[in-house]
């Protein structure tokens, strides 16, 4: 009966594996650190794309305003992005517009999504990723604005990385424990 529950178990933790590989996107600005804008200013900032926590292997983005296309464009001519693993610089451009006639402290969210695309060729089943971005902007006064150089760096999120600890770290509980149950019996 324990082996089979082992069994069972082991290939459950097969079958998370692939929930593991992960990708992250950077922003300038975040719910902590807006986007502070004046009526009629244009702003063009980067996200950055980044492959660096888990698996080996290259993957393809691909980027979608899913809101705020009022004031937003995403400015690169293609869309689809390729992050190859290790690498942490890949950079996708947006371009803000705020109305002449945008009241001050109109506060709009501007939503980025960027799904992972991926080769079908010889697999059965696949997990594919996505992340979403908001980044708020705030329309103030122009004595309310920062200056360019005061912009705070871009905080870092990586999505992905607790369930891969948490994978890795339940197989290694398992297998400690399969161990231990042998070497009693």
């Amino acid at each position: 009966m324990i082996k089979l529950n082992f069994g069972f178990l082991l290939i459950a933790l097969l079958l998370l594996s692939p929930l593991a590989s992960a990708f992250g996107v950077t922003t300038p600005y975040w719910d902590d650190n807006p986007l502070i804008m004046q009526p009629g200013q244009t702003k063009d900032f980067a996200l950055t794309l980044q492959n660096m926590v888990a698996g080996s292997e290259d993957i393809v983005l691909k980027a979608e305003l899913v809101s705020g296309a009022e004031i937003a464009t995403l400015v690169d001519e293609e869309l689809e992005y390729l992050v190859p693993f290790g690498r942490k610089d890949i950079e996708v451009n947006l371009r803000v517009i705020i109305p002449e006639d945008a009241p001050f402290d109109k506060e709009y969210t501007i939503g980025v999504s960027f799904k992972q695309i991926l080769d079908d060729e010889g697999k059965m089943v696949q997990m594919a990723g996505e992340v979403r971005k908001n980044i708020p902007v705030i329309v103030k006064s122009e004595s309310e604005v920062p200056p360019e150089e005061e912009t705070i760096p871009p905080k870092e999120e990586e999505k992905g990385f607790p369930t891969a600890m948490v994978v890795l770290l339940l197989v290694i509980v398992i297998i400690l424990g399969y161990i231990l149950f042998k070497k009693k019996k």
